[in-house]
This record gives C-alpha cells, sequence and structure tokens, in this order.
C-alpha cells in the first residue's frame, strides 16, 4: 500500500506544473536569454543600466551572492581591455600597494568569444557612478563578456570570495545557457 501511495504521489508531481521557485530565472540582455536554476532567483529590482540580476542566499547568514547583466548595444560598452581594467579598479590595492592580480581566461562557446577575470581582495562596493564606495574585505568577482553582434554583454558576480570562487563553473553554465549550449 504504502508503494502504492507514494508512486502515486511521483506521478501527481511530474505532472503537476513548476511552482515559481522551481522554474528558472531569465534574465534578457541584448538578444541572449540567461537561464538559471534554484538557488538563483531574480532580482526584484535590478541595478541602474543593468538588463536584470541575479542573487544567490548566503549560507547560515553569510552575504549573498550577486549577479548583474548588461548590454548596452553595438559598439557601446568600452572594450574587453577597459572593461577588465575598470573591474580590476573597483578592488583596493594591496598590501603592497599593487592592483589586485586578475586570474583571466578567454574561451570560445559555439561562435562566441567570452572572456573571464576572476578578482579577489578588497571590493569597492556602491554605486557605479558615485564616488562614495564602501570596502568590503574578503571579496570576489567573476567578470564575462560575451562578444557579440549586437553589442558585447557584460556579467558581473560579487559576493563572498569562498562563495563566487566555488561558482565559477556555475557562471560558465549560465553563459553556455544562453549560447544554446
Amino acid at each position: 500500500m504504502k508503494s502504492i501511495f507514494l508512486s502515486a504521489l511521483a506521478f501527481s508531481l511530474a505532472l503537476s506544473p513548476l511552482s515559481a521557485e522551481d522554474k528558472p530565472a531569465e534574465i534578457k540582455a541584448g538578444s541572449l536569454t540567461f537561464k538559471a536554476a534554484a538557488p538563483w532567483t531574480a532580482k526584484a529590482e535590478p541595478r541602474p543600466m543593468s538588463a536584470g540580476g541575479l542573487t544567490l542566499p548566503g549560507k547560515d547568514g553569510a552575504q549573498g551572492v550577486e549577479a548583474d547583466f548588461y548590454c548596452f548595444g553595438t559598439g557601446q560598452g568600452g572594450d574587453i581591455e577597459a572593461n577588465m581594467k575598470r573591474w580590476q579598479s573597483q578592488f583596493l590595492p594591496g598590501d603592497d600597494g599593487k592592483a589586485v592580480e586578475p586570474k583571466r581566461e578567454d574561451s570560445t562557446v559555439g561562435t562566441h568569444k567570452v572572456h573571464y577575470v576572476l578578482l579577489k581582495g578588497t571590493f569597492l562596493s556602491g554605486p557605479a557612478m558615485s564616488p562614495k564606495k564602501t570596502p568590503v574585505p574578503g571579496s570576489a568577482m567573476i567578470g564575462a563578456i560575451i562578444e557579440h553582434a549586437d553589442g558585447n554583454v557584460f556579467i558581473k558576480v560579487t559576493g563572498p570570495e569562498k562563495a563566487v570562487t566555488a561558482l565559477q563553473e556555475d557562471v560558465k553554465k549560465l553563459v553556455a545557457s544562453a549560447l544554446g549550449k
């Protein structure tokens, strides 16, 4: 009897529509649509100028992770190197006075060139154009730039170092979700 009940329950769950929490969050940036499964959720209020964003809650009360997506159109948003340097400048220099060292990876997904950077250190948090920033030690950022004919797409993932560095493969999967791979 118990197995019949469990089979019926499994069958009814398989037929029931997904709840809002189970559906992948989708972010459209330019002509690309990114799909992120739970526990990622879409931001209720995206950052200014962004196409949208995702959040990943922190564990045991820790700060969560944010991902923001940008596409400014063909020829807009600056080139690859300028964006890499800008992201690097969003971290305080180390104790030696030197800029944080980026870990960079360039790859191809389908027909698109994708450029990744990982930065670790004290992140300067705050609105993009604001001169007032809050230093957040122990932070990391994964930046991804997808070269696209309709305009490059920029993804910026920030949060605690341990959480962000653990997401490197997940960010690549997120990129692949929009490029059909």
